[in-house]
């Protein structure tokens, strides 16, 4: 009985130096610990940070709706009075591919939520184009405008681009939550660049934002919410458009309420 008692005993002891031993040597170890502290810091911060992004910026359910007449009114852009293509998807059945556009790289169907439904863009590099008199190449006229509402995701990426009949670039137009570029060839076959940054106080997080542009014989113009950013002059003439949105952290991009007129 002894001899299992001072067996037990003996054990005991053991286990608590190496217990003792094992906090000995974190103690001695004050640099890991401050390490793997700040980095499951950093951890948790990052995964909070992507929550509320993915809460803020790319959930149609959670924000607000643009009101049409009254950026028309108070703003700078203006629509056409006879229009060349419309859609507002209140006719398409959520999670088809919209009927009146030709996909034709990525993905693209049709989402709802409470303010109505809207165009999803994913699947990598969607390239979206408005089937207009049968996909015909040559449905702007000499004077025209277009829009269309849109959804940021984080580090979300929008192109609009011009060609003329032939299928060349006319014109490209790309913007993200804090930057627009601009690229446009003038009709003596050079290039005009611009860009604007700091457009933060711009674009909305937390309602649906407007894009749009004017193309008046040659005179093109740019907007965002309403408010012109850029004016440029002796452009050539243009066909038809295309929308592209490149897919950008594992985010979709959010288009609705396009409209094409003149």
């Amino acid at each position: 009985m002894k001899k299992i008692y001072l067996t037990l005993m003996c054990a005991t002891g053991l286990l608590m130096l190496v217990a003792c031993g094992s906090k000995g040597s974190d103690k001695e170890n004050p640099e890991k610990e401050n390490a793997e502290a700040v980095e499951e810091s950093s951890e948790t911060a990052e995964a909070e940070e992507a929550a509320a992004d993915a809460d803020v910026w790319s959930d149609p359910a959670k924000v607000e709706e643009l009101d049409l007449n009254a950026l028309y009114a108070s703003g700078d852009f203006k629509t056409g009075t006879t229009v060349i293509f419309e859609d507002d998807q209140h006719k398409e059945t959520a999670g088809q591919i919209p009927s009146q556009w030709d996909v034709k790289s990525g993905t693209a169907e049709v989402g709802e939520a409470e303010g109505g439904k809207y165009i999803c863009a994913s699947g990598g590099d969607c390239h979206l184009f408005p089937l207009v008199n049968n996909g015909s190449n040559a449905y702007l006229p000499e004077k025209f405008a277009a829009e269309f509402q849109f959804l940021f995701g984080k580090d979300a990426w929008y192109h609009v681009y011009l060609f003329d009949s032939e299928e060349n670039e006319v014109a490209n137009i790309t913007f993200t939550p804090t930057l627009i570029e601009w690229n446009a060839a003038k009709t003596d076959d050079n290039w005009i660049h611009g860009d604007l940054d700091e457009l933060d106080k711009v674009f909305s997080k937390t309602k649906w934002n407007h894009f749009g542009l004017t193309f008046d014989n040659g005179n093109l113009k740019i907007f965002l919410n309403g408010k012109r950013v850029t004016n440029l002059g002796n452009i050539k003439s243009c066909g038809h458009l295309m929308i592209n949105c490149t897919e950008s952290d594992g985010k979709s991009h959010f288009i609705k309420n396009i409209k094409i007129s003149k």
